[in-house]
């Protein structure tokens, strides 16, 4: 059927892509890669999650990363971003425990652990890929999931800031995680004019207020540039002046690209959780494509935001075409750049 062969295709662009973007942040996997963008730590870290449900080494070699570098992150962002993402708060809060990268509030005592019925937990690893678990994780199951005892490799290391693609840790080494330099790496990024306020803590994942009192610091500073266009302030910076004072050598041109991933991320793991639902389900392409356009609606802000175009209007399973050329523009995205 259609759909299973969809499903495997977004199951195998989302991981590849997940596993391209670690390799460029330090993981220790035998992958070469140097895509042309600059990667958000926090939306990977979101997707991750979900995605290595199906890869318990990615899984755990993500844990092993944020072990060792929890310090570049921003807990604020990612708890801001958390709602964007199909992804379970409780599993995201057991990673960030396990990992030190958030304080343990022991939920449960040690003597109730013991004594809870595994049957009461959610795996964390699908069982086709891990169908038994000796030992369980007590960090996991204080949050209501069942995995093995996690063990770290030890082997990932930083992040190395002056590659294009980790543009993010390097301005969080020079401003701090925070909006200051999410605001920057957005500006600098972003090549097609500027940007207002609002769509500026929509990429960056701040309240909107802190971001307008971050844009009117750096203006003061002229460290950007802001212009009305009507009743619109836009802001923006000039590249090259930013290439000279990050000392990279580079010119503009060669700055990593804009991607949005706060919306393209999300979109991706909603539209693989969607097909994984109804690689299951028995039902008719009618009935198939009647959800499809119920999903596509429901993710149209999103298709918008990443400049993918929504499914043309169809009767029946008519939609289904048009359907399958969204999804595929969706993961043409994720491609090397």
């Amino acid at each position: 059927m259609w759909i299973s062969q969809l499903r495997d295709t977004a199951r195998d662009s989302v991981l590849d892509f997940t596993w391209r973007q670690w390799a460029q942040m330090g993981l220790s996997v035998h992958a070469h890669a140097a895509d042309l963008w600059a990667i958000d730590p926090e939306a990977l870290i979101l997707l991750t999650i979900e995605v290595a449900r199906r890869d318990p080494r990615l899984f755990d070699e993500m844990m092993d990363w944020i072990t060792r570098n929890r310090r570049l992150l921003t807990l604020q962002r990612l708890a801001n971003l958390g709602p964007r993402f199909p992804v379970d708060p409780a599993l995201v809060e057991a990673v960030l425990e396990s990992t030190g990268a958030a304080r343990h509030d022991h939920r449960k005592a040690s003597s109730d652990l013991d004594a809870l019925d595994r049957n009461d937990l959610i795996p964390v690893f699908s069982p086709s890929v891990l169908a038994f678990v000796s030992q369980p994780d007590l960090t996991f199951a204080a949050h209501g999931f069942l995995r093995p005892r996690t063990h770290l490799s030890g082997k990932s290391g930083r992040p190395d800031v002056l590659s294009p693609a980790c543009l993010a840790f390097r301005l969080r080494l020079l401003f701090g995680p925070g909006s200051r330099s999410e605001v920057t790496r957005i500006l600098l990024t972003h090549r097609d004019g500027g940007l207002d306020a609002a769509r500026i803590a929509d990429e960056a994942a701040f309240a909107k207020r802190n971001v307008a009192d971050t844009l009117a610091a750096l203006t003061d500073a002229e460290a950007v540039v802001s212009r009305w266009v009507g009743n619109e302030r836009i802001f923006s910076v000039d590249q090259q002046l930013w290439v000279d004072f990050l000392s990279t050598g580079a010119s503009r041109a060669e700055l990593p690209a804009f991607v949005s991933w706060t919306h393209l991320l999300p979109l991706a793991l909603h539209i693989q959780a969607w097909l994984e639902q109804e690689a299951d389900n028995a039902g008719s392409d009618y009935l198939v494509s009647s959800r499809a356009r119920d999903l596509t609606a429901h993710l149209g802000h999103s298709l918008q935001k990443v400049g993918v175009a929504l499914p043309p209007p169809a009767r029946g399973s008519q939609f289904i075409p048009g359907f399958i050329r969204t999804v595929e523009s969706v993961l043409a995205l994720l491609r090397p750049q």
